[in-house]
């Protein structure tokens, strides 16, 4: 059985911060410079879980470098002078 069933679409700030290993005044941080975008309902603040995972990939990388997508190889069109 998948996961994907059990996993939230959204977090409040304090689980932000569980989920990331950041701070929770790391995430308000963020969301007020901007570098993580939050919704509001009501007063309660949430964040996408999506949103959360992409601001996470946005840290600097140390050791290992990620492994990047394979780049779309386009075939070269050869044109023949005469």
């Amino acid at each position: 059985m998948s996961d994907i069933s059990t996993r939230p679409i959204a977090h409040k700030p304090a689980q932000a911060a569980i989920a990331s290993g950041r701070p929770r005044t790391r995430i308000f941080g963020a969301i007020k410079n901007k570098e993580l975008t939050a919704r509001k309902d009501g007063k309660a603040t949430i964040i996408e879980d999506d949103e959360l995972r992409r601001w996470v990939k946005t840290f600097p990388t140390i050791g290992r470098e990620p492994e990047q997508e394979s780049p779309r190889i386009t075939p070269e069109i050869k044109t023949f002078r005469r």
